[in-house]
């Protein structure tokens, strides 16, 4: 009959030897079964579900386990004696085993098959060699006998793992029974212990109840009373608390009968309930005929099963607080209005400070304390070029320039103590690293408990920087009368030298002629009439330059209105390029590309000139780094559909791309402290506009610069 395999492998487990590690009395056996069967592999090996695992190994060195279904116990288990294969390869079973056909080669078997106790076998004893052999009887009966032993060692490990467990529990039984008497000594002091507290905690209650401010009394279900404390008894008219024992409150001299029958209707509903009846106020009498309020808290009184058997009471008197309450909700209300009307006229001047804050022309900044931005204006974001989120948390002090914090950081601390100071030029860096130049007027501003300083600046850069310009318009136009007034003056001497030099040099030519006719002159008079012609020529040219200039000067310096009349551009460009001849002529070459012919534009005369002389000049400084041999400022004249474009183009360093959209910007620049004010570019663009032009720049660090007019037509 086959065997149950599920019960074989529970009786394998209970064993308890599988996957155990080796053990002497184990490696013996299988030595002893080598040696007195003559094989060289003797094996003690247990068959599990998928696997045959040596417990100890005799002749097979570095293996523990093989797979079950290629093993040859798994045949020996099946039958009972010794289980005998002498040649594998001739037996049809074993020939094709992985086990035959390689290591360890096996050709002889025979294996014993060991059983539990209860006869489940879970593996054998076996001994295997590499050359077909039979086994004689001895051999047999000695594998056997050596099978049985190990069977019997198999039943003591068992037994001796039953005696473990059976100990263990003993000792865990013992430790329980050394827990519970701990356990009831504890509880028995446990006990002594409660009692001894109870008998304190009963005195203490005593205590607590003679001498408690409050009234206290607990009555039995029929609102009988048990018992009270003495403030209680005197509150009800009676010397001692055992005086008001088994009494009810109808049984109360100074108790109405309705009052009496109210206190009835409470303790039955705390009773009935089970609930206590907590901080209610209610009216009591006195002796004295006074109504007055007490506070009152009502508990069910319980067995120790939690059967309600009565109530318990406490009071206290609060008469006296229902006076000052309602004295002080009456002056609540009156806080509360004016309050009201408080918070009204912050709300209101609040929002005023907001509003001026928003709509002040000048910097506003409002700081905690510790002179951290709490608000800012739009025109401080400006200013700095920063952004509310950007400034709010910030230390005003870090704002000002490294040379200026220490200063700025001692006038806060000043500020917190007298209250109010002024900054006539305090300067804060802007978010592209320039000082903005602020007169701070600054005070103390208290709310409450909130103290925060308040910091109103106005720029003084653009003041200033106006200022300055009104001193340069006032010089330039200064300078411009002083110009039309010398050139009137030297106009008219120049006419009569130049009439003069005009006249001198027709009477030589005619002199030359009357000499020539007349014989025997010196030579010396002649080469004198030569020079004199050479002297006269020299003069004629430096007369006509001198009357070029004064006519360029007083052209330039016409003030006689802006209107706009018929300009040819040409003529314009030639006058403003020859005055700006000396600054061109170190710096770059000239190129004119004019269009063969222009239309004559509208436009005023002198602004126009004003606009071509300062690019021109602009022009000229871009180029200072190199010379004439490596710098062209080129002029180019053109119809652009119905207008005219100029074009005035330098090959100087150009103009950076994050700062071309901003040139047109006043008093935007990018030349040193002192070298310009940043209007020019503004004014020039300002000009060509209200003659309804236009001004354009292209450039290209590097490469140069390329500024573009477009001009109407007359």
């Amino acid at each position: 009959m086959k065997r149950d395999e599920v019960r074989r492998l529970q009786a394998l487990e209970r064993a308890g030897i599988l996957d155990t590690p080796p053990e002497p009395d184990y490696d013996d056996i299988v030595r002893l079964a080598a040696e007195s069967c003559g094989t060289p592999i003797a094996l003690i090996s247990l068959v599990d579900r998928d696997r045959q695992w040596f417990k100890a190994n005799v002749g097979l060195h570095g293996v523990r386990e093989t797979e079950r279904v290629i093993s040859f116990c798994t045949h020996a288990i099946e039958r009972e004696g010794v289980f005998l294969v002498e040649d594998a390869i001739a037996d049809e079973r074993f020939s094709t085993n992985p086990l035959v056909q390689g290591e360890p080669f096996i050709r002889f078997y025979a294996g014993a098959p060991i059983q539990t106790e209860d006869g489940f076998p879970i593996g054998t004893l076996c001994v295997i060699d590499r050359r077909p052999r039979g086994l004689s009887e001895s051999q047999r009966r000695c594998l056997m006998g050596l099978k049985r032993q190990l069977e019997q060692m198999l039943r003591v490990r068992t037994q001796l793992r039953q005696l473990k467990a059976r100990n263990t529990e003993l000792e865990q039984a013992q430790e329980r029974m050394r827990s519970l008497n701990s356990f009831l000594q504890a509880e028995m002091r446990e006990r002594q212990r409660i009692e001894r507290q109870l008998l304190d905690q009963q005195e203490l209650l005593t205590s607590l109840l003679t001498h408690i401010p409050h009234s206290v009394f607990w009555k039995d279900r029929n609102s009988v009373y048990l018992g009270c404390n003495p403030q209680f008894a005197r509150d009800m008219g009676m010397s001692t608390p055992e005086e008001l024992i088994g009494r009810t409150d109808f049984e109360l001299p100074v108790l109405s009968s309705m009052r009496a029958e109210a206190y009835r209707r409470d303790d039955r509903e705390v009773m009935e309930s089970g609930i206590p009846k907590l901080s209610f106020e209610e009216p009591i009498d006195r002796l004295d005929g006074e109504l007055s309020w007490v506070l009152t808290s009502k508990v069910p009184l319980k067995d120790p099963d939690g059967t309600v058997k009565g109530v318990v009471g406490i009071y206290a008197d609060i008469s006296e607080r229902r006076r000052q309450e309602a004295t002080m909700q009456e002056a609540k209300a009156l806080i509360e209005r004016h309050a009201a009307h408080l918070e009204e006229q912050v709300r209101e001047a609040h929002e005023r400070t907001l509003h001026l804050m928003e709509h002040s022309r000048e910097a506003v900044f409002v700081l905690d304390e510790a002179g951290r931005v709490l608000k800012v204006n739009p025109v401080a974001e400006r200013l700095l070029g920063l952004s509310r989120e950007q400034l709010l948390g910030t230390s005003f002090e870090s704002l000002a320039p490294e040379d200026e914090r220490e200063p700025l950081r001692q006038t806060l601390k000043d500020l917190c103590v007298r209250g109010t100071v002024r900054l006539e030029d305090q300067g804060l860096r802007s978010a592209d690293g320039g000082r903005v130049a602020l007169g701070i007027a600054a005070s103390l501003q208290v709310t409450g408990a909130t103290r925060c300083l308040l910091i109103v600046g106005e720029d003084l850069t653009a003041k200033r920087r106006l200022e300055q310009q009104s001193i340069q318009n006032d010089r330039l136009a200064a300078m411009g009368a002083l110009a039309a007034g010398i050139a009137h003056e030297i106009n008219n001497p120049t006419s009569y030298v130049l009439s003069n030099l005009a006249y001198l040099q027709e009477w030589r030519d005619e002199l030359e002629r009357e000499l020539a006719a007349v014989p025997g002159l010196p030579p010396r008079l002649g080469e004198t009439i030569a020079e004199v012609k050479d002297v006269l020529a020299e003069c004629l040219v430096g007369g006509r330059r001198i009357r070029d200039i004064v006519r360029d000067m007083r052209f330039f310096s016409h003030t006689a209105g802006e209107e706009l009349t018929a300009v040819d551009i040409h003529s314009c460009l030639d006058v403003v390029l020859r005055m700006a001849h000396n600054e061109l002529k170190h710096t770059a070459r000239l190129e004119r590309h004019y269009a063969a012919s222009l239309p004559l534009v509208s436009a005023s005369e002198g602004r126009l000139s004003q606009v071509f002389l300062n690019l021109i000049i602009n022009a000229a400084q871009a180029m200072r780094s190199g010379g004439p041999e490596r710098h062209v400022l080129r002029v180019s004249t053109a119809m652009d559909g119905e207008r005219v474009r100029v074009d005035i183009s330098d090959t100087g360093h150009g103009i950076p791309p994050e700062v071309l959209p901003r040139i047109f910007e006043p008093f935007f620049t990018t030349k040193p402290a002192g070298a310009g004010t940043g209007l020019g570019l503004s004014i020039s663009q300002s000009i060509i506009q209200k003659m309804g032009g236009e001004l354009g720049v292209q450039s290209e660090p590097g490469r140069g610069t390329t500024f573009s007019l477009l001009l109407p037509v007359s």
